[in-house]
């Protein structure tokens, strides 16, 4: 158990170098930033880079498309290596958006016509035996035809008028409480015909206006078409998982380099530049990693570095892996200071002793345990340390031994 010296490191370079240069060095290393302008003391004047807005509008754009192809992604943000620039991720995003937007639209258009299709053959499928060509009927000079359904009961007291008149009838199909008909007229008795039917609760049913030749040709052509609509929409699903399969890979890699862009914006608030686009970064790096950073800066080139002992220096503690998650809990009533002595080991301690005296019962050790797991399947590490695998083992094997002391004290 120990508290680690820190030490000030100062790095200086090119700002065009800058983002690989953190995404490559800063996030590998334990070094904690600090905010540069306070710092450094130059002649001339020192800006903060500008927070780049486009990066998040990128990274949500980028999880929309993901969304919409439907490829399983994970937001728990990891580094990576930058291989792409942010405009140039932004610019092949767009265009795998625009491409998906464009099948889906022709899949969209193509279901449409169909399903308009299955309405037009629908709106004759009433006269679908009747072997006439429509467009003949059309063309008749003085003779008008109507086409409708009218109630059954409204049908016979028609029947029983329609010697009387002016009209010829033609009962076509009966459904339920309804028939379908088609009655011919003279031009000079249309409207009188048209009222007569009307009056019994006739509706008539418009034909589709490029119904030109007998009904039955007219559906065949139709099917044609529904046909052709789903063979394109067959096409164009392949196309979609082509586009799917194709832009995997490369969509989560592009995914992985916007959120690390979305680290490197929260680092460069603290990092400043000059006017002659030089960067200025300013971080504690413990004793221990100085060599081996050293190192590592030395093999960039254009790189260039100062190690001080620096002012105010921030706590870093060194513990071992099954004591460290246990610093977390220090971390939350304060940090000791640079000169006083690490308290980790005692809290992880009194911790597992405090358990055993407070729950004295292994039911209460395993509930600690599930909790636990479930905090690490949902990523809460810290916690989830704390609370299961050996921190928890250790917890109820003193909650079994307290309790096998405490039972033998009552017998």
């Amino acid at each position: 158990m120990a508290i680690e010296k820190m030490k000030l490191l100062g790095i200086t370079g090119n700002s065009k170098d800058l983002d690989k240069f953190i995404a490559n060095v800063l996030f590998k290393s334990e070094l904690q930033i600090e905010d540069a302008k306070s710092i450094y003391n130059k002649g001339w004047k020192l800006e903060y880079f500008e927070y780049n807005y486009k990066i998040k509008e990128n990274l949500k754009k980028c999880e929309n498309l993901l969304n919409k192809m439907q490829i399983q992604y994970s937001k728990e943000a990891n580094v990576v290596l930058l291989e792409n620039k942010a405009q140039e991720i932004e610019e092949k995003i767009d265009e795998m958006d625009s491409n998906y937007n464009e099948i889906l639209s022709l899949i969209q258009k193509n279901e449409k016509e169909r399903q308009n299709t299955i309405e037009r053959i629908n709106e004759i499928s009433k006269i679908k035996d009747i072997d006439i060509n429509i467009k003949r009927l059309y063309d008749l000079r003085y003779i008008k035809f109507r086409y409708g359904s009218i109630p059954k009961e409204n049908l016979e007291e028609i029947k029983k008028e329609i010697e009387n008149l002016n009209a010829i009838l033609f009962e076509i199909k009966q459904e339920k409480d309804v028939s379908w008909i088609i009655y011919f007229t003279t031009t000079e008795f249309v409207s009188t015909i048209d009222g007569i039917f009307n009056i019994q609760k006739f509706e008539r049913q418009m034909l589709p206006g490029d119904l030109l030749n007998t009904p039955k040709d007219y559906i065949r052509t139709l099917n044609e078409q529904i046909r052709q609509n789903e063979f394109n929409i067959e096409n164009l699903n392949t196309r979609i998982e082509k586009l799917k399969n194709t832009a995997m890979t490369e969509l989560l890699g592009y995914y992985r380099e916007l959120q690390t862009y979305d680290k490197i914006n929260t680092i460069k608030k603290y990092i400043v530049h000059d006017q002659n686009d030089t960067f200025y970064i300013a971080t504690w790096i413990p004793e221990s990693s100085l060599e081996e950073t050293k190192k590592m800066l030395d093999s960039i080139q254009n790189i260039e570095y100062v190690i001080e002992d620096g002012e105010n220096p921030p706590t870093k503690l060194k513990n071992n892996k099954i004591i460290r998650p246990f610093e977390e809990l220090v971390k939350m009533y304060g940090m000791p200071k640079i000169d006083e002595l690490d308290p980790t080991w005692f809290v992880a301690l009194t911790t597992f002793i405090m358990f055993g005296f407070m729950f004295g019962d292994v039911g209460h050790g395993l509930v600690f345990l599930i909790i636990g797991i479930a905090f690490l399947i949902k990523g809460q590490k810290v916690y989830g340390a704390i609370l299961s695998g050996r921190r928890s083992i250790i917890i109820n094997i003193w909650i079994f031994v307290w309790k096998c002391i405490w039972k033998r004290k009552c017998n």
